[in-house]
């Protein structure tokens, strides 16, 4: 049996998720609120091997297309 040590996990299968919901606040629910409503939402992906390429327009080999965003349906979009 292996003794517990304070080692940090292999890091190579981490992918990282970056995301971002920009809304609209237009429809009002009461008299004190309003609903928020999306209409974009930006989603920036990498892992380890990729975070060192700082152009994040460039496609990666292992994660593919790395900068999403989705217009017309955003919250469909991004669950599809």
């Amino acid at each position: 049996m292996r003794s517990l040590v304070n080692e940090l996990p292999r890091s190579d299968n981490v992918l990282f998720v970056f995301y971002d919901f920009e809304t609209t606040q237009d429809t009002r629910l009461t008299d004190s609120s309003t609903v928020h409503i999306p209409n974009l939402v930006s989603i920036l992906h990498f892992d380890t091997v990729c975070e060192k390429n700082p152009d994040i327009d460039a496609d990666s080999v292992r994660c593919g297309r790395r900068k999403h965003a989705f217009w017309v349906d955003p919250v469909g979009d991004l669950l599809t």
